[in-house]
């Protein structure tokens, strides 16, 4: 994978081509939306989910909430290393947080203001949102299809396609935007895949607007908003485009995942790339002296 990297045209195709069996591994998951979603409560609040996007618990809470057809403000927690299980230093920008709130270092976590509750645990998490969020929906037979998955050894095949740990899986040192990024996309989008990897690693928080198929009201809403800056093609047949990037704290607007991943690491990036690979990974968690000086070893100190 490291090797096809050297070759852009051939890098480009890789990314693709890994990104889009991800996506079929899980059957399409997080592409719709479920049915009778409109009689259902909706969030007066914003709920906010930490996780990070290597995680496969992770995933499928995100799908659950793109078919649920909600927006979230994402916090993503990437490890600071992959030589300890479980730590963290204040160099990471949303651990503590999640500690500070009495989750547990275990992702995803979830906090919606809306009913006060703050969950670990993703099976609990997606009950949790289709009790509150979605009671008497129709979930998609693709999201139904995906769930026959979410059991190991399977629920790891799509990570297995993204096996660099800059796929959502180990922190980069970067600058904190002073407003979180605003993301156009759903989670079965293999062209979205690659722009939230690249906010994740980067510890970029962002706004995540789900506009998965059948996502009427809010594909309204986008091409009303950036009609624009769509093809002639996509504006005849009243489709939209994903991802699409928002960045309040530049004005910059981008609609190509490869422009926008270029562009975050561009901007936000404050560091070197570390420097282990899967060869480094314990499985077994150390006193937090010795996770933070593995840490401080890989390049993350506390001027991060």
């Amino acid at each position: 994978y490291k090797a096809s990297q050297r070759v852009p045209v051939l890098a480009r195709l890789v990314e693709l081509g890994t990104s889009s069996v991800a996506t079929l591994l899980r059957c399409g998951s997080g592409a719709f939306v479920a049915m009778g979603l409109e009689k259902c409560r909706r969030p007066e609040k914003m709920l906010k989910l930490y996780e990070f996007e290597g995680c496969p618990y992770c995933r499928k809470v995100r799908e659950a909430i793109t078919v649920l057809d909600l927006d979230v403000e994402v916090r993503p927690c990437p490890k600071e290393t992959i030589k300890a299980m479980g730590q963290f230093s204040d160099v990471s920008r949303f651990r503590k947080e999640v500690a500070a709130l009495g989750g547990k270092q275990s992702y995803p976590f979830l906090v919606d203001a809306n009913t006060g509750r703050k969950m670990n645990e993703s099976e609990d998490i997606i009950a949790y949102l289709w009790e509150t969020y979605g009671e008497g929906a129709t979930a998609p037979r693709s999201y139904l299809l995906g769930r026959k998955f979410d059991r190991m050894p399977l629920m790891m095949l799509p990570t297995l396609f993204r096996p660099c740990l800059e796929h959502g899986m180990l922190r980069i040192p970067s600058k904190p935007p002073k407003e979180p990024l605003e993301l156009w996309g759903c989670e079965g989008s293999p062209f979205v895949r690659l722009v939230r990897e690249a906010l994740c690693v980067l510890e970029l928080p962002f706004v995540l607007r789900n506009v998965g198929h059948g996502s009427v009201a809010k594909r309204a809403e986008f091409r009303e908003k950036y009609m624009d800056k769509l093809s002639l093609p996509r504006k005849a047949a009243g489709a939209i485009q994903m991802p699409f990037l928002r960045d309040p704290n530049t004005g910059t607007e981008l609609l190509e995942s490869a422009d926008i991943v270029k562009y975050l690491y561009a901007t936000y990036q404050d560091g070197e790339m570390p420097q282990e690979s899967w060869l480094d990974f314990c499985g077994v968690k150390k006193p937090a002296a010795e996770a933070a000086a593995a840490a401080a070893a890989n390049g993350h100190t506390k001027a991060d």
